[in-house]
């Protein structure tokens, strides 16, 4: 994979060029390195080709009903700062109302205009934006989310009905995670290129994601 992701570092389009130096740059500082097929190198560098990794934070809450928070794994590292944005958002624009995946909700205490996105069974981004939807007092969200993993979280708010008028991010994976794809920047674009034909406990297994 290493010698795959060198390759692409070279590559004459420019997206996937800075993409794949992200990674490359990672790599040199872990032990990590997968084999991957003909397919998975395929569908890795048409992500690469198609994906902007990391979503910058924009857009004003004054233009927004609502504030909807995606967890991102299952440990309190990442979450908890998630957290901490969607209550920093929510105390400084006493306006919104806030829909808050259980995950992030958890690191929370007393806030106002709050609904907990929480289910027994393991949540798709596709899930909590749906619920969101059902509880919004209005269509225009802003967004919390992970960086990497923001540009799918407006895509499925989208997808569902909501309008994205902002976005505020945390740029950090929780190594420990339970979950293996969220531990870091090469897991996680792993699991992103194929997640459309596997699920990240499938890819995880087949790959054997440390």
């Amino acid at each position: 994979m290493r010698k795959f992701i060198d390759l692409l570092s070279q590559s004459n389009v420019s997206l996937v060029r800075q993409s794949a130096s992200v990674l490359a740059t990672f790599l040199k500082s872990e032990q990590l390195d997968y084999r991957l097929d003909t397919v998975q190198k395929q569908m890795l560098a048409q992500y690469l080709e198609t994906t902007r990794l990391v979503s910058e934070n924009f857009g004003s809450p004054l233009n927004a009903h609502s504030v909807v928070a995606f967890s991102f794994g299952d440990s309190e590292d990442v979450n908890k700062r998630l957290a901490n944005v969607a209550t920093d958002l929510v105390r400084e624009n006493g306006f919104l109302d806030a829909h808050i995946q259980q995950e992030v909700a958890e690191h929370i205490t007393a806030l106002p205009n709050a609904h907990v996105i929480a289910d027994d069974n393991y949540q798709t981004t596709t899930d909590v934006a749906r619920k969101a939807l059902d509880k919004s007092v209005g269509r225009n969200v802003i967004v919390v989310a992970q960086a990497w993993h923001a540009k799918r979280c407006i895509e499925t708010c989208q997808e569902v009905g909501l309008n994205v008028v902002g976005l505020r991010t945390v740029d950090r994976f929780p190594q420990n995670d339970p979950q293996p794809w969220v531990r870091n920047p090469i897991n996680w674009v792993l699991k992103e290129s194929q997640r459309q034909f596997v699920t990240g406990q499938e890819i995880s297994r087949l790959l054997q994601l440390a």
